[in-house]
């Protein structure tokens, strides 16, 4: 079985979650840390790509090499037809390089609450088993578009776009990876950030506290989903 391709891209924003996920399963992952400008895989050498998160915006992508080498890397993920995951920041690169607008949201999404699916989203086998409506763990300030050919699968009432699927390739805005050691984490590396939205740690920790348990099944349940497509 060839591995999975987690890319990470920066030192605070891991797999998580999805590391559980794919041990559980006994499925053999590869974790590039892209940040360290270390080489991205060859994609003849993996069975399917997860790119993950960055404080940095896809918008701006063009002014730091490894992410131009990894957004030419999720043009070649596309034209090759690898299965493709990716997560907030690695969803807007999707969006980007299927040729949608990223751009900066109404409101940033920071801490746990609830999305909804679209009237596609719950007919699409990403979210078979879902309820219509269920929490996640959100950091986010940009948005991506909908690319010509997908559809908006969810939504949130502070940003309309939260999940896009076409064909292999998939992008949510959500932290499907977000576990009790990553999220104090993120409120100490962006506390300036949470200061600046009037948050603080324990409101933000807690927030998730409360629907952790759930957030870790449902997370479970989409890369269920996600790998039998």
């Amino acid at each position: 079985m060839l591995p999975v391709a987690i890319i990470q891209n920066c030192e605070v924003e891991s797999a998580g979650n999805i590391k559980d996920y794919l041990n559980s399963k006994k499925i053999p992952f590869t974790e590039t840390l892209s940040y360290k400008n270390k080489k991205l895989p060859d994609l003849n050498q993996v069975s399917s790509v997860i790119n993950l998160g960055c404080p940095l915006s896809v918008t701006k992508y063009d002014e730091h090499k490894f992410l131009k080498d990894l957004f030419e890397f999720t043009k070649k993920t596309i034209e090759e037809e690898k299965p493709y995951l990716g997560v907030c920041f690695g969803g807007q690169m999707l969006a980007l390089a299927l040729g949608a607008k990223v751009s900066a949201n109404r409101e940033k999404e920071i801490g746990a609450s609830p999305i909804r699916l679209t009237k596609s989203g719950q007919s699409d086998p990403l979210f078979k088993g879902f309820n219509p409506k269920f929490p996640v763990f959100q950091w986010h300030g940009d948005t991506f578009g909908i690319p010509t050919g997908a559809t908006n699968l969810a939504e949130s009432d502070d940003c309309t776009n939260q999940a896009f699927r076409i064909g292999k390739f998939t992008g949510v805005q959500f932290h499907l990876e977000a576990d009790d050691s990553q999220v104090p984490l993120w409120c100490d590396t962006y506390a300036e950030e949470l200061a600046g939205e009037g948050k603080d740690k324990d409101e933000v920790v807690g927030s998730y506290k409360v629907h952790a348990k759930e957030t870790h099944a449902l997370s479970f349940k989409l890369l269920d989903n996600f790998f039998n497509l």
